[in-house]
Order: structure tokens, then sequence, then C-alpha cells
């Protein structure tokens, strides 16, 4: 819920209770210098928890309105943390089962989580997940299986960085048809495989593999329909070995 509009009243009571803190935190507007202080409202209120300017002056007219984005909690396990070994790739870090450590640890974030997405220590503040744990990326994965899962890095400035989703089975097969409307009518074996995305079936832009360990893309001759089993429809998909590679999803249709 905002802040109160221009107009009403409004204590730094309300900016502490918008932001998850206790009304009576002690809350200085901004510190005794030009540049906001750790602890104050206005650094509070911050990009990406808000949007308050951070240039002096300062004053609490600059808070109508405004709403503190709650940070939503995340857990993952690391592996190959603090070594100069990271995975060559999201895929190799889905299929490995390679951990430094199997003790779970936790970031909070604002927004959706994707690449770009700032990581904290704690639900309110600023404070940063890896502002100073790391000099490199920390890769990061939702669980120690195969199953549908997401991998990460976190940089050493704590914004995550090659989010992507681990590969989830789907069972498809080849066509021999030269369109999705024809693929569709069609009544073919299914095979099981694996791809990228988060929906059941592949969609443009994701990467289809034949197996969800070492993450061989599914060769298809220059490009070539698939037909996906899904209920209670189909979806048809089409791969291509071209850019960006073997085993991309070049685009995709709802069978009806």
């Amino acid at each position: 819920m905002a802040l109160p509009a221009p107009g009403n009243p409004i204590s730094a009571n309300m900016i502490n209770v918008e932001a998850s803190r206790t009304g009576t935190t002690n809350a200085p507007l901004s510190g005794s210098s030009a540049t906001p202080q750790a602890g104050s409202l206005v650094k509070l209120y911050a990009p990406p928890n808000s949007d308050v300017n951070q240039s002096a002056p300062h004053s609490y007219s600059e808070f109508y309105s405004k709403s503190w984005s709650s940070r939503t909690i995340k857990y993952y396990q690391r592996y190959y943390y603090g070594t100069t070994t990271p995975f060559a790739s999201v895929f190799d870090a889905c299929g490995s089962s390679a951990w430094y450590s199997s003790n779970v640890f936790n970031f909070y974030y604002s927004g959706t989580l994707g690449n770009g997405t700032v990581c904290f220590d704690a639900s309110t503040g600023t404070t940063l997940e890896f502002s100073s744990a790391v000099t490199s990326p920390v890769s990061l994965k939702t669980a120690r299986t195969n199953a549908t899962t997401h991998t990460c890095t976190i940089t050493s400035s704590s914004v995550i960085a090659n989010y992507a989703s681990c590969a989830s089975l789907t069972a498809f097969s080849a066509s021999p048809e030269t369109s999705g409307a024809s693929v569709c009518s069609q009544t073919i074996p299914s095979n099981s495989f694996y791809h990228t995305g988060i929906n059941d079936y592949p969609e443009q832009g994701d990467w289809v593999f034949q197996n969800n360990g070492n993450y061989n893309p599914v060769l298809t001759t220059g490009s070539q329909w698939f037909k996906a089993f899904t209920t209670p429809t189909a979806w048809a998909f089409r791969l291509q070995n071209a850019t960006p590679g073997p085993g991309y999803v070049n685009s995709d249709n709802v069978c009806i």
C-alpha cells in the first residue's frame, strides 16, 4: 500500500511501516552528509526498494505516494563456491552433482527474479548478499537433483546473471511435415526429451536436448517440426541447427 498522497499527514512512523519495519525504528531523514547514510529513510527508499531521489536537499514531501517494494525470499544451494573452477554454462550447472556444500542459503529480492535482479541478505534495508563475499561470480542452483529447477550466477555486485531454467521432460516426436498446422494433424509415436523454459512444452526461444545430464542438443537437418504431447491439446514447434545453434526452438504453435 502506497504512502499518503500530497496534502495528507505523513510521518517517519508511516514510512517505516511501509518499508516493513517497526514504526518506531530510529530513522533519520538522510543523515548528516549530502550522501544519504545507511539507516536513513532516504537511503532505505533508494532504488530498487523505491524511487526516492538520492540527491540533496531532502524533505518528507519526497515520500508522498511512494511504495516500498517488498522482498521475496529465494532458497538456493551453492556449488564451486569460492573456487576458480566455474561451470562453463547453465546447462553444466543444471546437470552437475559436484557441490561445494549441501547447505541451503537464502537471499531476498524485489520484483521478478531474473538477469539483473539485485540480491539482499535481509528483508529490509540496503545490505547486499554478496557485495563483499566474492570477487567472481558464484554459481547457484535451486535443487541438488536433475528435477525441474533454476540456476544462475551472482556477481560480486550482488546482481544475478545467467539466470536460466533447467530442462524439464517432455514427450514429443519428429515429423516429416513442413508446417505447424500439418504436423498437428499427425498421429506419431512419442519419445522423451528435455527442454529449457517454464512450461510443459517447448516454446520459441527454448532449447531441446536428448537428456538432462550432458545436454546434447536434438539435431535436425536444417529445420524440422516436432509435435509435443500435452493435455488436453498438443503443441507443435520447429527446431533449427543454424543460428543461434542446434536444438533451438525457432517457432511454435498450439494444436487445436
